[in-house]
Parts: structure tokens; sequence; C-alpha cells
């Protein structure tokens, strides 16, 4: 520290709030030589766990795993007593901590920081406390807790309530007697599921005033005993990895199975099982599309509000503690004896929906249709989350500009990473908005928060840049992306604190990054590792040009949703499809980027012939009466893999919104049945529709063939076939992202030749094993866009991808059709990546570009003129 500006104390760093992610920030940037102060509002170390202290606060993570990682003596060092660690005893391992490392001396408690303003001309902070202070910092780096903000509701008249009042987040130190006492308990969230069994064992009467019906699993808490202990931290380097790369930072994560492809009973006894065993994801775990699906969520619902009523006796008040909303899209909640607890003769239940609190009085609550006397009233009302915090203080940025302002009230929350935002250099948020922080154990996402500021700031100074921000583009894109995450699960269709809905007033939008605490560790290394893509900064004065931070965002144009998806591929580590043998290739299963089937009136498997044998065909038949018009569709995958099941869900949806039948073709796939096999197999397969036609209710004259990928170029090639050949007469053809060529020079394939899902590498062997010789590929019905004409074939539509290898020889293929006088429709879905039409359960534009499809198919079906 340097003392300037009238001896105004200066340093590298301030850190607001010494809870757990202030305390290891301190220690790793002093341990790096940067001076630094911690500024704490309480009185000691602690953050959530000084200021929550209400009767049953405990951790949901199970304490072996709620700690720091970082010291392997601390870790050795420090035995929890239980499973699930209550207050006193985690405040307890923070100050353990604390003394340990000798951090007390660059904290200074009793201050809160009021404000802090940008310096744009000296690149530093100004920072002020409550007491009129001032500090000045090169960086400021926020670590306030997600959960710091108390809520308090304003109601009326509380400023005459003649009783005592607590909320759960600001507890006094010294103990709250109930004994005997009428006391009020408004929330039922995870702190008054806590807090009410222990208070309905000394309160006189004890009234709960609920909104919210809540699902909550027991916890099955119980002493550690030595052996899991010892075993934990003798494996504890296995599982520090694991928590490090798993969703939700806890060493285990979901089966990889639906909760619909097990029977009921199966489901039950899982259930059970997870049940009797207990823990925060416990009973999520047994199956992946849980808070995906709605149906496999419901399976979960179900099997929590039956295990309330089995628990609570009184029939009127277990129907009040039913949950409606979606499981597991809010943070799950485990308890010790919560609705047991309503089975006690001084413990009843207010529901404030039905009958809403209208004031408060001098004697206690008065609600719609009754009062309620009370000596005490506990308000376990939550917090204003993740932005709340910040808003606490002011602020401000380059220009003067407000975080309030610039975030509009959180109505326009934009961060980069959920670590800075555009317009605040030098500004780090530990476990901030747009992190998964609060869906994670915060220990893992802290630990890597800092590590990743650390690292960066050493960076920063080892190549004397100065004036570090996130890019309006980089912070707009991961902003998209955290929508777009969301958006593809269940947890937007929630009203949650996760959402801002517990705040009135507040905007809704949801505030975390839901990809997982692994993914997000892999993304925020690949942006440090890209010379810290996305940020932009400047160079100090006086210092040489050594490598500046890229200004450039390494995925600006590319849908949130899309990149996601190619993210978790590349989580996944599996080696590239080039490395395999077709028979391993063809086990690859991606039916959850399909999402779930849709019904449909019929659905037929058959098989039927073709030269040299038959094939696999599966028939959708829409509601309503036939004949109907057809679709013969033909699933991609190179010619190699792919199968029905690939694309059985964007054939149920055309089915049903085309109004038409779709015949799925399993075609004699390669290189066990080489070019041209496939091609006869798929003009075999449209013949043979149009011969059975009145057997399986279709209409012969309103015949239309379409694919995707491999599949598309079937498509086109039976086209071909069917003008050249006298027959069938077709009325369209749906061609989606096709293969038109066997050439590579394109710029598609320069620009997307890796990393964009399908590449050039699997491309070339998809190709050396469909096609006997290289002669084979300049055959019109392998490379259809070397077809000397194309006139005379039947209407086309043609969609294709942005970030696909094969976009330039598909919208050449639609650009010489168009030329040879065919209509074509042909459109482009710019931030798409190839395979994006048979994955609408993850893409909202899969799901648009099957509507488009089946619209221009309707059209078409209606425009032909049948005798």
């Amino acid at each position: 520290m340097v003392e300037r500006q009238q001896n105004v104390p200066v340093f590298d760093a301030v850190v607001v709030g010494a809870g757990f992610s202030g305390l290891y920030m301190l220690q790793r940037l002093r341990e790096a030589g940067y001076s630094v102060r911690v500024y704490e509002a309480g009185e000691d170390v602690g953050g959530t766990w000084y200021w929550n202290r209400y009767p049953g606060a405990r951790c949901d993570i199970e304490s072996i795993y709620y700690n720091y990682t970082f010291s392997e003596e601390i870790l050795n060092e420090w035995t929890w007593s239980a499973r699930y660690a209550e207050q006193p005893e985690i405040l307890s391992y923070i100050n353990y901590v604390a003394d340990k490392l000798d951090l007390r001396r660059d904290i200074q408690f009793n201050t809160r920081i009021t404000a802090a303003r940008y310096n744009e001309q000296n690149c530093n902070w100004e920072i002020r406390m409550d007491d009129g202070s001032l500090v000045i910092a090169e960086y400021f780096i926020t670590a306030l807790g997600c959960l710091s903000a108390s809520n308090v509701p304003d109601l009326k008249g509380m400023d005459t309530f003649k009783g005592e009042m607590y909320h759960t987040g600001r507890w006094p130190h010294e103990e709250v007697d109930f004994n005997g006492k009428r006391v009020g308990v408004i929330g039922t969230g995870s702190s008054g599921i806590q807090a009410i069994p222990v208070i309905a064992k000394e309160a006189g009467q004890l009234t709960v005033f609920q909104r919210t019906p809540q699902y909550s699993c027991p916890a099955q808490n119980h002493p550690l005993d030595s052996e899991v202990i010892s075993q934990t931290r003798e494996n504890y380097g296995e599982l520090k990895q694991l928590m490090r790369y798993s969703m939700h930072g806890v060493p285990s994560g979901p089966r990889m199975r639906s909760a619909l492809e097990d029977s009921p009973e199966e489901r039950e006894r899982l259930y059970e099982k997870a049940w009797q065993e207990g823990g925060l994801f416990t009973l999520t775990y047994n199956y992946n599309d849980i808070g995906i699906l709605p149906e496999a969520t419901e399976t979960a619902a179900s099997f929590i509000r039956t295990k309330i009523k089995q628990v609570v006796q009184d029939h009127d008040t277990a129907q009040k503690l039913m949950p409606s909303y979606y499981y597991a899209t809010k943070r799950p909640i485990i308890d010790t004896d919560y609705f047991e607890t309503y089975n006690r003769d001084n413990v009843s239940l207010v529901d404030i929906k039905a009958d809403p609190i209208v004031e408060m009085t001098p004697n206690g609550l008065k609600t719609t249709n009754a009062e309620y006397d009370l000596d005490v009233l506990v308000f376990a009302t939550g917090f204003d989350a993740m932005t709340g915090p910040l808003f606490k203080i002011d602020i401000r940025g380059k220009n003067d500009v407000s975080l309030k302002q610039k975030w509009e009230d959180g109505a326009n929350l934009k961060t980069y990473l959920g670590l800075a935002t555009s317009g605040f250099p030098n500004m780090f948020m530990l476990t901030g908005p747009q992190s998964p922080s609060v869906l994670s154990n915060m220990m893992v996402s802290i630990e890597q928060h800092v590590d990743w500021v650390a690292d960066c700031i050493g960076y920063l100074r080892e190549h004397h840049l100065q004036a570090f921000e996130a890019t309006a583009e980089a912070e707009e894109f991961w902003s998209q992306q955290c929508a777009a995450i969301a958006d593809m699960s269940l947890l937007s269709k929630t009203d949650s604190w996760y959402m801002g809905a517990n705040i009135e007033g507040k905007p809704r939008g949801f505030l975390a990054f839901a990809g997982g605490v692994g993914l997000y560790r892999l993304i925020c290394d690949d942006v440090s590792a890209r010379g810290y893509e996305g940020f932009t900064s400047e160079l100090a004065a006086g210092a040489k040009d050594e490598g500046l931070v890229k200004e450039g965002f390494f995925m600006g144009n590319i849908d949130p949703q899309a990149w996601f998806i190619l993210k978790q591929l590349e989580s996944a580590g599996a080696p590239p499809m080039e490395q395999l043998t077709p028979e391993l290739a063809r086990m690859g299963d991606f039916s959850q980027l399909a999402g779930i089937p849709e019904e449909v009136a019929k659905v037929e498997n058959r098989s039927i012939p073709v030269p040299g044998g038959e094939i696999a065909v599966r028939i959708y038949t829409p509601a309503g009466e036939g004949p109907f018009p057809a679709l013969v569709y033909y699933h991609g995958g190179g010619w190699v893999i792919g199968n029905l099941d690939t694309v059985d869900v964007p054939c149920r949806l055309l089915a049903n919104r085309a109004g038409c039948v779709v015949v799925s073709v399993d075609y004699r796939l390669a290189p066990e049945h080489k070019f041209p096999t496939a091609a006869e197999d798929a003009y075999a397969a449209v013949k043979w529709v149009v011969e059975n036609a009145a057997n399986i209710g279709v209409d012969p004259e309103r015949i239309a063939v379409g694919g995707d990928s491999a599949g598309g170029n079937l498509a086109t090639v039976v086209a071909l076939m069917a003008r050249e050949e006298g027959g069938p007469a077709l009325a369209y053809q749906m061609l989606l992202y096709p293969v038109t060529n066997h050439s590579y020079d394109t710029d598609s394939y320069r620009e997307n030749a890796e990393g964009y899902f399908l590449t050039k590498n699997t491309m070339e062997w998809f190709w050396n094993h469909y096609l006997r010789d290289e002669q084979d590929g300049q055959n019109p019905y392998a490379s259809p866009l070397l077809a000397e004409d194309l006139s005379g074939l039947p209407p086309a539509l043609v969609i294709t991808a942005g970030f696909d290898p094969l976009r330039d020889e598909g919208e050449a293929y639609a650009e010489r059709l168009k030329a040879a006088g065919v209509p074509v429709e042909a459109t482009r879905y710019d931030g798409m990546i190839h395979g994006f039409f048979w994955m609408p359960g993850v893409l909202a534009e899969g799901n648009n570009a099957i509507n488009q499809a089946a619209n221009a198919l309707k059209q078409a079906f209606s425009s032909v003129k049948t005798v």
C-alpha cells in the first residue's frame, strides 16, 4: 500500500466482503505480493454465515464438500461433526481459516462501502466508506455474496407492532427466546423450512404464513464417523476434480436416463431409495430430464406430493402444503422434520395466497379473513438475490454511469461470464449475476472465480495492461447465452428468486448461468487461454506492446443455444468421429437433443422390399381423415450413421404440423453398402409409397421427398431419378443443409472446418466410407450439384446453417435450381450449426425450422391439383 492525494490510502485491490469469497481473494492476491484491503460491514469474518444465525440454519451441501480445497493442510486439520453442518460450526470453520492464514490484519471490520467510482484518467477506483473516508485501488472486487441483501416486506402498520420482529438474514447474536410465545413465521423457503421445526419446539403457538408451498426432501442428517472422514481425505484429489467439472459442484451427477424410460414401479423404487438416503440432489439425480421435460419432472413432483400426504395427518393442511410449480426449478430444499411439524398441536398453517395479509396491527397480523395475535414475528422472506447486494452500493463506471442505470434496475442485466460488465473497467464480481454460483456448491464456484480473477490480474500486470473491461459485444452474447440456457429447461418457467420473482417490482429474468460449474470452468479457461477474448484493455504509459488483450469475440455471431450445445459436446471429451470405426460411431446417442417425442395418431414400423433385400420404414399418420399427402424422409448421418430413431422427433412434429403422413426410411448404410445403394434404396422407398398409397392412407398424387444432410442429398437424388426414369411425380423436395457436392473448396468449409459439430475431417470420413472411388464423387447421383440439367424438378425448400461446412454447397444448389426455373424457398439460419433441425429439444431455431418446413409442405400439397 502507498498513500497519495492528501494521505488517501492506495491499494492494488480493494475487496468488499469478508465471507468465503472475500477471504480467499485476499489470500490469493496477498500471496502474489499485491497490497489488498478487505472491507466488511460486520464485526468479524463470515459473510452469509455471520448474519444468518436463525434457529436451524444449516448448510444444504454435505459438509465434507463445503470447504476450501486450495490448502491440503487446512483440509486435513479441520474435521466436520455432521453430514450437514450447522451455522455455528461453519462460522467456526471460517474463523479457523482466518486465524490460520492471519487474514484479519488486512480486513477492516464495521465498515460499509457506500460508493465506488471509476476514475478514467487514472484508471483506478475511488472507494468511499460510510464514515466518509476514501481509499483508492486499481482493482475493485465485490465479494458481497449472492444472498446478502435481506428482503423485508413493506407491510402496512409495521411500525405499530408491539412485539418482536426478526429477519432470518439479519438474526441477532444473542439467543431469541420463543418459549411459550405466540410466534408467526412469514415465508416457507429454505430458511423458513429450516427454522419452523426448531421454533415449533419452543413456541407456545406457531402460525406459519405460507405464500408458496415447497418441495422438500429429508436431509437425513447424521454425525460423520471417522472412517468416512478418513476416506474422504484420502480420495479428495479425485473428489475435487469431480466437483470442479460436475454440474452442481458435488462429486456426482444425474443418471443418463429419462424418467419416462422406466416403469412407474421402478421410478417409485428409485425415488423411495433417494428419499430414505436424503440429500440435496439425490432424488433429482435419478434422471437427467428432471427439470427439463415437464412430463419427467412431474414424476418426481408427484412422488413428493404423495409423501406430504402420507406425513401430514390433517387433510386440509396437507392440501395447503402441496406445491404445483415445476419441481427442481427452484434450489432444492432439504429439511429435518418439516412436514412432521404440522402434526403438532401448537402449529397452524395460513395460506396467504387464498387469505392475503392486509396489515400488521399492534398485536399481530390481520389477513382478509382473520386476525392473529403474535408476540414475535419472523420474516423468512429471503433476499434480493444476485443484483440486490450490488445495487446497495453506488457503483459508477465510465462517464459516471451507475451500475443501476446501466442495468436499468436489473431489467437490462448484462455481464460477461458473470465476472465483469462493460463500462466498469478493473471491476470483478465474485459469484455475481450470470455466474453458476447459486445453482451450485458455492465453495466450488468461489474458488473458481477467485482463481480466475487472481490469474487475470497477474496476466495484466505481466503485460502492463490497464483499464481491463468486458466488451459490449461479449456481454451481449453472454447474457443471451444465460437466458437461452435457462429457456432450454423449465427454470425460466417458474416464479422464483432465480427470476427475481420474490421482490415486488423487480424485473423478471433468469439471474444465473444454468450450464453447470464444469462447463462454466471450461468456458472461463477457454477465454483466458485465448488472451482474454471478449475483454479489452490499454497499454500502461511507458510500457512496450507485449501482447494486448484481444478485443474481438470468438463466438460473436453464433446462436447462444447452439454455442452451449457445442460446449457441452466439447466438455464430454468424446473422440472425433473420424477416429472411430463406423460401428462405434453408430453407438452415439443424441436423443436428448431432440426432446420428448410428440404423440402422433398412428406410428407403424414396416419392412419394405428394395433391390437386393429389404429395409425398415416408420410411418407416421396424423389425426384426421385420409388419404393424406406424404413426405418420404431420409435421415442424415453421412450415409454411415443414423437411423429411424435419430429423426423420430422431427418426423412426428412434421406429421402433426404439416398434416401429412411421414414415411421415414432406414436405407442401408456404408461402408457395408457403398454408393449407390443408399440412393437406390431411397428411390425404391418413394416408389413403394406410391404403389402402396391406398394401403397406408396416402394420396399418391401428393408425395414429397425430404431429408437432412446426407438425407437431403438422397432427396435431391431421388428427385433427379424420378424425373429421369419417368416417375413418380413428386410435389416437393425439402432439403435441409443437404450434401450436394463431393468437394471441400468452399468458404463455408474453410470458415467452419472445425469446432461446429460437423467438421471437414468428419465429412471426408463420411465420403471415404460412402464412395467406392473418387470417380463416384463426380456422379450426379452422389453430387447433384454437378448435374447438367436441373430443370423440371419439383419446387424446393432449401434450409442451410451459418456455421456449417455444407452451407455454401446447399445454397449453390438452391441457386442452380432457381436458374433452371424451379421455384425455391431458400433460408439460411445464420447462427445455427449442422444438425439443428433434429435438435428441437434444445434449440429454439430447430423448432422454428420444423415449423417453416411444415408450412412449406402444407402450401406445396395444397397447390397440387388432383383429379
